[in-house]
């Protein structure tokens, strides 16, 4: 039995020694430089999800790495591109308010503007234009902000019953003349113009047009429209004479309570459709000069953001 007992001691011994030598052995420390380009290939890659997790894991563990704010940065990028705008929004304002003077501080300005585009909330996308405005002293700088303001101005325009193109004219004016010719000003000038100028239908003539049902429709051009509702319109007239005429008042009654709707929605539509077709004049032609969207860089810097229309 001694040898045997030996043997097992022996085993026993080895084994405890050797468990600690091969975990650190196994042991694996992850760099900077490790976390941060796995976090950047899954951005390239476009899986935000995953690369915003991994962002945050480098700025917990790393906190004092240069490339930091890079990491900030995109940690928001990715929320704005799975449209998480309100998170983005926030995201970007805390690189603003570090007042670091780098790309990525300018960028967010701009990117945390177009997020609050994005909700619909222009009045906040001015705001930080505006502020920024105040900020910087750069002259392109500048003129990017004039010329996103302008644009910000084109699509509450072309999207909203108001008319702000001339205020988009105004700011298109204030870009510096060394860069008017790379933003296309004089260009986009003429397009605003000719927005403004577009063809017009008068929605009150096209009420008083709707006097004879379909006539406000077809001066508005919707030609089926204006069918359809002048022969629906005439037959229920027809009809509620017809039942008056044979003393029928009851069914005379209904039919001109029904004809009455009808009649009303048909003028309702035509000052409407007055509407509807001087805003499609004014987006086809703004169309032909603005894309309303941004372009975003989504290459390992992805800095890129700019108006969608060739200069």
């Amino acid at each position: 039995m001694k040898p045997f007992l030996l043997i097992l001691t022996i085993i026993f011994v080895t084994l405890c020694c050797s468990c600690p030598l091969s975990a650190k052995e196994q042991q694996m420390v992850i760099t900077p430089d490790m976390q941060f380009s796995y976090a950047d290939s899954l951005y390239t890659a476009k899986d935000h999800e995953t690369a915003r997790v991994e962002f945050k894991r480098f700025v917990h563990f790393f906190p004092t790495d240069e490339r930091l704010q890079e990491a900030e940065f995109k940690i928001a990028m990715c929320l704005y591109l799975q449209q998480h705008y309100h998170d983005a929004a926030k995201a970007f304002n805390q690189i603003i308010l570090q007042q670091k003077e780098t790309p990525f501080t300018q960028e967010s300005y701009f990117l945390q503007a177009r997020a609050f585009m994005e909700m619909g909330n222009t009045g906040y996308a001015q705001v930080v234009l505006q502020n920024f405005l105040k900020l910087t002293e750069d002259v392109d700088t500048k003129d990017k902000i004039y010329q996103e303001l302008a644009r910000i101005h084109i699509s509450t325009s072309a999207n909203l019953d108001t008319n702000t193109l001339e205020t988009a004219q105004n700011y298109l004016s204030l870009i510096s003349p060394g860069n008017a010719e790379h933003f296309g000003v004089d260009r986009q000038h003429k397009t605003l113009e000719q927005a403004q100028t577009a063809p017009q239908k008068n929605p009150v003539l096209s009420g008083i047009f709707s006097i004879i049902p379909g006539g406000g429709f077809l001066y508005c051009g919707r030609y089926k429209d204006a069918l359809v509702s002048f022969c629906l319109n005439a037959g229920l007239m027809v009809a509620a004479y017809e039942a008056f005429d044979n003393d029928n008042t009851a069914l005379g009654g209904v039919i001109t309570f029904v004809e009455t709707g009808f009649y009303t929605g048909n003028i309702h539509g035509a000052i409407t459709a007055a509407h509807k077709y001087n805003k499609a004049q004014k987006i086809t032609i703004l169309n032909r000069e603005f894309s309303l969207g941004s372009t975003l860089d989504l290459t390992n810097n992805g800095l890129g953001f700019s108006l969608n229309h060739p200069f």
